[in-house]
């Protein structure tokens, strides 16, 4: 049993005080040895909740303390005590290795197995001491009674466990056994035992499927179905218009949550509330609670879907009104994805990324984005090319949810500085952005759009909260001005068409000036496609290796530049490729360093920017 607290003893208390009295009061008396009662029930629900010893130790005490208190409805016979003990133990253990899904058939396989031990057999061979009747005979004679009894018990436990189990095991913070069956320990963690923990080799890999993280989910209480979320999905984009909408709503006032994926600098930027991420204690606290939980599971989960179930319950804990939810990689079988039908679905920009694992055409990859589309929700798109929105129209269609469309013929005179984006939006007139890129604008298009729909199903955010969020959003490595003399801007951009979004932008910003681009990149990116946007724009390349192991190496990548006849050179280290950089461009030039997110927190850690 898991360790003693005040709510856990009172719980424990309730159940030992209801058994009592269902057992010496509310019960039907047939013959000495055959009797109608629902007292296994408090028991029953003991195990399952709390675990065996926990279940076993309620039905023993309420029986002693029943008798003892009550004399003249019983005589106390500790054979019988042993019957009672035997049915929380056995419930306990059966819900440890009970795997059925469906909620009633594992009830089912949890209460008869342990009624048939601890009511039928166990109570039988005590009663055939106690009353002199063969133990044989007591089995025929009870045998239709007790399986009366445990079909009434079957229900009660299954309704109550479905309304109520949830709440009393988080309310208590059991570490015992929960609803589904797997058992905690109790056990605290530090933060870099917490770290060490969710980056640990057992979790490595990718798995696609929601499978594992609805079943961690349910483990722990289905945390995500107390939520409210805002899905987004896409290829470009979605980092930017994710931090657009939660910065809106938490100047609105909503306890916002945010989840994102990579982080740049620091773990915890993963999940946030309020844009504080997630303090190292409470990182470490949710991921002890979600550990052995994840240990039980007989197909581990991967990290990722470790990391957004520790996210989810975090929200929870801290009481978020809304959760601005990004998904990982895809949709449709991204971790993410395990969520109900969100208050806003929102599809960003798409292309030609990570297509070995969504597919090699644009209706492919549409089709796996097009997964979070669901039942009945209210679905925004970017409205980029017919032969995607066909395939979101679809699926709306198909799901019974309605299509919204971006208008980004909305924003006009977009005027690009270093330190604010303007634009003429429709109906505000000009709006400014903390983000300076210049495809920034069709991002607060789209983030625009969504607060709007949000409006209008009842969420309260004014146009000021808008202007507001927009012009003090921040977000690293999306155009971000690290430094000036020279200036050094880094840019996320990873794939041929974020790379495209972020030359435009240069070309807007410096269009006399040649660029010193500090470039990292992953081996599976559409490298000659990134370099030949590049180009044009291009002074010199110093080349570095992301610590990521699907990096391309830094001599590689400055070979494949040479071979285009541009300038480049490679560095062995990113601190080395930075200071290298600027040395190039001297105090007037112009550097921009891209190509990998995982490149970038090296960036701004080098240059004192955190």
């Amino acid at each position: 049993m898991s360790k003693i607290t005040p709510k856990r003893l009172s719980l424990l208390a309730m159940f030992i005080a209801l058994q009592i009295v269902l057992s010496k009061f509310l019960m039907l008396q047939l013959t000495p040895s055959i009797r109608l009662s629902i007292d296994s029930v408090p028991i029953l629900l003991a195990g399952i909740w709390f675990g065996p010893l926990a279940g076993g130790l309620v039905g023993a005490l309420a029986d002693f303390l029943g008798t003892m208190l009550f004399p003249t409805v019983g005589t106390y016979f500790p054979p019988l005590t042993i019957a009672f003990f035997m049915i929380g133990l056995s419930a306990g253990l059966l819900v440890r290795f009970i795997r059925v899904k469906h909620p009633l058939l594992r009830i089912v396989l949890i209460v008869i197995p342990a009624e048939i031990i601890g009511s039928y057999l166990s109570k039988s061979l005590a009663l055939s001491f106690l009353v002199g009747v063969p133990f044989t005979t007591l089995l025929a004679a009870r045998a239709l009674p007790v399986a009366i009894v445990m079909t009434v018990n079957t229900l009660i436990v299954f309704i109550l466990n479905r309304t109520l189990g949830e709440k009393a095991m988080r309310d208590s913070s059991f570490g015992a056994s929960l609803v589904d069956g797997s058992s905690t320990s109790g056990e605290s963690m530090t933060y870099d035992e917490a770290m060490t923990y969710i980056h640990q080799v057992t979790w490595r890999g990718a798995k696609f499927g929601i499978e594992r993280t609805s079943e961690l989910l349910s483990r722990i209480g289905n945390p995500q179905k107390k939520l409210k979320f805002v899905h987004v999905a896409g290829t470009n984009g979605k980092g930017s218009t994710c931090a657009m909408i939660a910065k809106t709503l938490t100047l609105a006032g909503y306890n916002t949550g945010l989840y994102i994926s990579p982080f740049i600098n620091h773990f915890s930027e993963r999940m946030q509330m309020n844009g504080v991420p997630i303090s190292n204690e409470t990182l470490a606290e949710i991921t002890a609670f979600v550990k052995p939980h994840a240990d039980a599971m007989a197909d581990h989960p991967t990290e990722f879907e470790l990391i957004t179930v520790i996210a989810i319950e975090y929200y929870l804990r801290s009481k978020a009104d809304i959760v601005v939810l990004e998904v990982g990689l895809g949709g449709e079988l991204d971790s993410t994805n395990a969520i109900d039908t969100p208050e806003l679905a929102i599809i960003t920009n798409i292309g030609f990324d990570h297509t070995r694992e969504l597919g090699s055409t644009i209706t492919e990859i549409a089709s796996a984005k097009a997964g979070i589309i669901k039942s009945g929700g209210d679905v925004l798109i970017y409205d980029q090319n017919p032969e995607a929105d066909q395939v979101f129209a679809s699926a709306c269609l198909a799901r019974g949810a309605t299509l919204h469309i971006t208008d980004h013929s909305r924003v006009s005179n977009v005027v690009a500085s270093l330190d604010a984006l303007s634009f003429n939006c429709t109906p505000y007139g000009t709006l400014r952005c903390g983000l300076t890129g210049t495809y920034q604008a069709k991002n607060a298009a789209v983030a625009i759009t969504a607060i709007e729909l949000l409006q209008a199903k009842g969420w309260n955010i004014s146009e000021q909260n808008l202007r507001d969020g927009l012009l003090s959003v921040r977000w690293p490595a999306r155009f971000e001005l690290l430094r000036r003399n020279p200036i050094f801007i880094a840019d996320g951009g990873h794939n041929p068409q974020g790379i495209a979004a972020v030359a435009a932008s240069l070309r807007e910003h410096f269009p006399n000036q040649k660029i010193t681009f500090l470039m990292g990149v992953m081996a599976d990116k559409d490298i000659a496609q990134m370099l030949d946007q590049l180009a044009p724009l291009a002074n010199h390349f110093v080349t570095v290796t992301p610590d990521n192991p699907r990096a391309l190496s830094a001599d590689v990548l400055a070979a494949m530049i040479a071979e285009r006849g541009l300038n480049a050179e490679s560095s062995s280290s990113v601190e080395d490729g930075v200071h290298r950089a600027i040395e190039i461009a001297g105090p007037d030039g112009i550097v921009c360093a891209l190509g990998s997110l995982f490149l970038l927190g090296d960036v701004r850690n080098t240059l004192g920017v955190n």
